[in-house]
């Protein structure tokens, strides 16, 4: 097949992952599938052609990789993110039972006491670092702790989460550097035993769901890796994006204060403008027709859900962060059955955040952020800010 329309633009210089949205853009306009020559796959950018794609999860594999490169799409590793069909289903229900509304009920009480008390601290300090200080707490303090693991992995979730999806990425710079501690923190992982882990920590639930018959010892270990990034890096990203777009635009958050049912509304708008996560790549396994989309079988394509989240063919303004558009259909956390299983978890985290703001604090301030230097992940390293 003719790959065309082509690009031979770089998705992660570190021009593009400051600020991707021009490129995104540009492979929009080119086409609704555009071959990358860079990287020998096709590119799917606009929304409905991205929704359409994340949907045909029979035709686009990501059980045969979903990374850029061929190290680790060849690696043989299984989990609830590579995996297809009655396999994803099995892995997936393992992992994600602790993550459900129902499930998180029982820490909401707990994510909102600790939300406010981090919110009272900081109306208390002239200045704070948005994502040190603010972004990383909940994740840090609460949620590694109901993953149950020792301290030492506790210390290192942050790490081999960041390793982990600038691994996904093509291997340049920042993905060959990760791969020593994704390597660490894969053996950590096979290392542990049942016995090291906080017995009603989420980690060894999976033990549990293997003593069931659900899954088997080896795939426990092996999942005790997905509680990772999910629980921190997508999370904090998030919450680092809505918490500098509040502090940019003062009006959006006088419209919480002034009617707070607008907070889940405004979670939606700061994922769907920030999109954490940008991109996974899946394998057409079978010729792919849908639309105006056509991949060959044997192909690999990369979904771009930073650039569906700001298509203006289905957001006006997309670039504009407006708390009462409630984009609910949003992809930062994909679509369908690979949806993100922290989802439930992250909106908690950042609602009961915003909650807290939208009572205690009247204005937030913000200074320029300074990017976050990840292939796979959008979002800032750090950005002063204060509450008064």
């Amino acid at each position: 097949m003719n790959k065309s329309p082509s690009l031979d633009i770089d998705l992660f210089s570190d021009e593009a992952t400051a600020n991707p949205y021009p490129t995104y853009q540009q492979i929009q306009e080119a086409g609704p599938q555009v071959w990358l020559s860079q990287y020998d796959m096709w590119a799917i950018a606009r929304y409905d052609d991205v929704r359409a794609a994340l949907r045909a999860d029979s035709a686009l594999l990501s059980g045969k990789g979903v990374s850029m490169n061929d190290m680790l799409n060849n690696s043989g590793a299984t989990n609830s993110l590579v995996s297809d069909g009655d396999e994803h289903r099995k892995l997936r229900a393992a992992v994600i039972k602790p993550m459900m509304p129902k499930a998180l009920e029982d820490v909401k009480k707990e994510v909102q006491l600790r939300s406010d008390e981090l919110v009272d601290r900081l109306l208390l300090q002239d200045t704070f670092d948005g994502m040190k200080d603010f972004s990383q707490y909940l994740p840090v303090t609460i949620v590694s702790f109901l993953v149950g693991l020792p301290d030492e992995g506790r210390e290192q979730m942050l790490d081999w989460a960041a390793a982990s999806f600038n691994a996904l990425g093509p291997m340049n710079e920042r993905g060959q550097a990760a791969i020593p501690s994704l390597m660490q923190g894969a053996q950590y992982v096979a290392e542990l035993e049942r016995s090291d882990l906080a017995p009603n920590g989420w980690a060894a639930g999976l033990y549990e769901a293997a003593d069931k018959g659900d899954i088997d010892i080896e795939e426990a270990k092996k999942l005790v890796f997905d509680f990772i990034a999910p629980s921190l890096d997508t999370t904090i990203l998030g919450t680092g994006h809505m918490l500098y777009q509040l502090g940019r635009d003062p009006k959006q958050f006088e419209k919480i204060k002034s009617d707070p049912t607008l907070v889940p509304a405004a979670v939606n708008e700061s994922l769907r403008i920030g999109s954490p996560v940008r991109a996974f790549t899946r394998l057409a396994d079978t010729h792919y027709k849908e639309g105006d989309i056509d991949i060959p079988a044997g192909d690999r394509v990369v979904i771009l859900y930073g650039a569906a989240n700001r298509d203006e063919r289905k957001y006006a303004n997309a670039s504009s962060f407006e708390v009462d558009r409630n984009p609910k259909d949003h992809v930062a956390y994909g679509y369908g059955v690979h949806r993100c299983a922290g989802a439930h978890l992250a909106n908690l985290e950042m609602e009961c955040l915003l909650d807290a703001m939208a009572r205690k604090v009247n204005k937030i301030e913000v200074q320029e952020p300074t990017p976050f230097p990840s292939n796979m992940l959008s979002g800032y390293a750090s950005f002063q800010a204060s509450f008064s």
